[in-house]
Order: structure tokens, then C-alpha cells, then sequence
């Protein structure tokens, strides 16, 4: 039986993480499948997505960390992740996919990367909730997910531009669990422990720990498939 090839309306499993792979993008699909039947377009799915993910970063840095809050932040950065990857699954169901689009999503990323972590910095600093130290906690993930999104991005458009660029590996399980750490899903789920200060305090130094690491890992191998791809276009 000839094998069948990959619907063009879904994006494939390599180096997607296992909550990505099993909760972000069957909830976007889900959504995405309605937003195109009520003929909303992708950009409506970004600025949809940065709605609710703005709206639970400004609620992280103005009200007062509580169980509740941290339930209904939670709720809004999931739906908006949902969302983030409901508008390339649109684009790619009404065949508009776009430059603009695209970079508009990587905008929205960008800011909401920024934003989150200096919601918890402003948070901590506000209502007294830490030592003054664990104020350098947030500027250290902000400055690993930065780097970590600066470097993904620009490899990615790098890659394009290869004549033969690196095959990439197989999707597996083991690599996907092993990503769990850097999905920014998992990010936004930590906020279920908003309310108990110390927990969250715990849970988000030892992703900060874990996310430095892979950062690592990611930045050797990206720069040795770039090597790699520029001695092949000199040989």
C-alpha cells in the first residue's frame, strides 16, 4: 500500500514537544477548523491569541498573587497558546499563508515572551513576595528565552537559504519528552501554583535551570549544522 502523505493542513511532529504535539495542536486544530468555517482569517487567531495572553500577563503584574488568580491567568495563556497555533493552522486551511502573517506571529511570540517574565518580576517586586536575589530569577529565563526564540528564528530562515540544508532527525517520544521543559505550554501551566508562592518559586528555577540547558544544547548543534552547511557550499 502506498503510504499516504501528510495532510497540508498539519505541521509535522519533529522537534515538537509531547504537550504540543498532544494538547496545543489538537485544541488550535479544533479551533482553528471552527474560526475557517465562520470565515475568520489568521491574523484574526494572532491578535485573538494576544489578546488573552496580554490580558493574564497584565493581571499577573497588577493583582495580588492568589489561587484564583492563578486559575484564571492559567486559563488565559493556555487558550491563548491554543489560539497561537490555531492561526498558521488557518492560514494553511484557507491556502493564505503570507510573509505578514508569519511575521506577525513571531512579533506576538516575541512580546509575550518578554512580557510574561517581566510580569513575574514586577509581581515579586510589588507584593513583597521574595528576597531581593529571586528578583534576578525572572531577567535570567527572560534572557534564556529570548536568545533560545532570537536563535530558533534565525537558523530557521538561515536553513532556507542552504543549498542542501542538514536532514533534520525523525520524530520520537524520547525527544519530545525530552523538550516538555522548553514547551511553552509547560510554562503557562507552572502558573497553577501562582498562589502558593514557594512552589512556584520552585517549579520556575528549575524549568529557568532546565531551559538554560537546552538552550546550550540547541545553540552547539545549531551552529554546527550552519558550519556544516557552509563547508558543503564551499566543497
Amino acid at each position: 500500500m502506498k503510504p499516504q502523505a501528510p495532510s497540508p493542513h498539519v505541521k509535522t511532529h519533529q522537534g515538537v514537544s509531547l504537550y504540543s504535539r498532544l494538547v496545543n495542536r489538537p485544541v488550535g486544530r479544533l479551533i482553528a477548523t471552527r474560526a475557517h468555517g465562520w470565515g475568520l482569517s489568521a491574523n484574526t487567531m494572532t491578535s485573538i491569541s494576544a489578546l488573552l495572553t496580554f490580558t493574564g500577563i497584565a493581571l499577573l503584574a497588577i493583582v495580588e498573587p492568589s489561587v484564583g488568580l492563578g486559575l484564571g491567568v492559567t486559563a488565559l495563556l493556555v487558550l491563548g497558546f491554543a489560539f497561537d497555533s490555531a492561526d498558521g493552522q488557518v492560514a494553511r486551511m484557507a491556502q493564505a499563508s503570507s510573509l505578514a502573517g508569519e511575521w506577525f506571529d513571531h512579533v506576538v511570540d516575541a512580546g509575550k515572551m518578554v512580557a510574561l517574565h517581566s510580569a513575574v518580576l514586577i509581581a515579586w517586586f510589588r507584593f513583597d513576595v521574595h528576597e531581593t536575589g529571586w528578583l534576578y530569577l525572572p531577567l535570567g529565563f527572560q534572557f534564556v528565552a529570548v536568545v533560545t526564540f532570537s536563535a530558533l528564528t534565525t537558523v530557521s530562515l538561515l536553513k532556507r537559504l542552504q543549498v542542501s540544508p542538514p536532514r533534520t532527525p525523525a520524530p520520537s517520544v524520547v525527544r519530545a519528552i525530552g523538550l516538555l521543559p522548553a514547551d511553552y505550554g509547560i510554562l503557562c501551566l507552572t502558573f497553577l501554583l501562582w498562589g502558593w508562592t514557594t512552589a512556584f518559586q520552585v517549579s520556575y528555577l528549575v524549568l529557568f535551570v532546565l531551559n538554560a540547558l537546552i538552550m546550550v544544547g540547541f545553540l552547539a548543534r545549531w551552529h554546527s549544522e550552519l558550519r556544516s552547511g557552509d563547508r558543503r557550499a564551499l566543497s
